[in-house]
């Protein structure tokens, strides 16, 4: 069995369509903001996306831009991977959303992502090597992946030199390999990096313990949304422990916090499932809202989107975008593959 490949060369393409083009291709993962000022006559781009069973490896060359990934298209998509790059030309620099985190990478660092959190990169031209994991596939290896989230191995580390090296093999035998050894050898590669990552936290019993039980409370949280009872007391009594325990586990955005977030995106999947007929304000009383007027604004604030729009979005979806343009990108799998990881 082979490797299934697909290749996108954008100097093949009209130069006016190019960018409209490139913007369409992975609009799955990112939004392209005004900020993005790029010629269509300059524009190019090669994109390269191998997929190894449960993992995709894709490389990229490309001019500077802006890429967005807003908490909006995180519910629309509902992409639930990790995104490990090295930048092998170029630099690149990243807002993390709602942590108020800049961070910067240079030609060699190794950086992992977490679909599921709002990030913004602005970068200069650039090429890179990039692994999509799946989020069951990488907790294997780092449980607390969304703790990772903007993690960064720097160029000078051993880490850094002995996982890039491992990325650039993992490219350069793609041709040699067959689809079975790609497959383990790109897991192994993700076993690496969340080993290494995780060795900016060193483990001890006292760690373990603590890990585990987020994870715990985090299961139980979205398990029990619809609960009318489920607040941080009744939490830290079901968990037996302290309130202020409860509280350090959630540092960044705090438990109630997040539970409102998770009730929230609860709702977008609700309401934009096909065929689902639940009345908005019954999915909103349903998750702990007292009215439907206060369900909505909150909506709209977090989600930029009424419920009323999501739910119109889900029963008429927007018709394709222009036929010869789609049909330029008919043997290009790169969303097809990363929804079916």
């Amino acid at each position: 069995m082979t490797i299934k490949t697909t290749s996108f060369n954008f100097s093949n393409i009209d130069s006016k369509d190019r960018y409209e083009i490139w913007r369409e291709s992975i609009a799955v993962v990112f939004e392209f903001d005004s900020k993005s000022e790029i010629s269509p006559k300059v524009f190019n781009a090669e994109l390269t996306t191998k997929h190894f069973s449960s993992i995709l490896l894709n490389t990229t060359k490309t001019q500077g831009q802006h890429f967005n990934r807003s908490q909006k298209l995180i519910a629309q998509d509902g992409m639930d991977h990790c995104w490990l790059q090295m930048l092998v030309k170029g630099s690149t620099s990243i807002q993390l959303g709602g942590k108020g985190v800049n961070l910067k990478l240079y030609e060699g660092d190794i950086f992992l992502i977490d679909f599921s959190q709002p990030f913004h990169l602005l970068t200069t031209d650039f090429e890179d090597i990039n692994l999509i994991i799946p989020r069951d596939v990488i907790k294997k290896y780092l449980p607390n992946i969304e703790k990772y989230h903007g993690a960064i191995l720097p160029k000078n580390t051993g880490f850094a030199k002995i996982l890039g090296s491992h990325l650039t093999m993992l490219k350069q035998l793609e041709q040699t390999m067959t689809a079975v050894e790609s497959s383990v050898i790109a897991e192994g590669v993700a076993h690496l990096a969340g080993f290494y990552f995780s060795q900016q936290l060193i483990p001890n019993d006292d760690y373990t313990i603590h890990i585990a039980t987020q994870e715990g409370i985090r299961c139980y949280i979205l398990n029990n949304l619809t609960n009318p009872n489920l607040n941080p007391s009744t939490i830290a009594q079901h968990f037996r422990i302290s309130r202020a325990y409860l509280y350090r586990m959630f540092p960044e955005q705090g438990i109630t916090a997040y539970i409102y977030e998770q009730r929230l995106k609860k709702a977008y999947r609700e309401l934009n499932r096909m065929g689902s007929m639940r009345r908005i304000g019954e999915i909103a009383f349903d998750l702990g809202f007292n009215s439907e007027s206060h369900f909505s604004r909150s909506f709209k604030n977090f989600f930029q989107l009424s419920p009323t729009e999501v739910r119109h979005n889900a029963i008429y979806p927007k018709d394709c975008t222009d036929q010869n343009k789609r049909k330029q990108l008919e043997n290009f799998y790169f969303e097809e593959w990363l929804r079916n990881l």
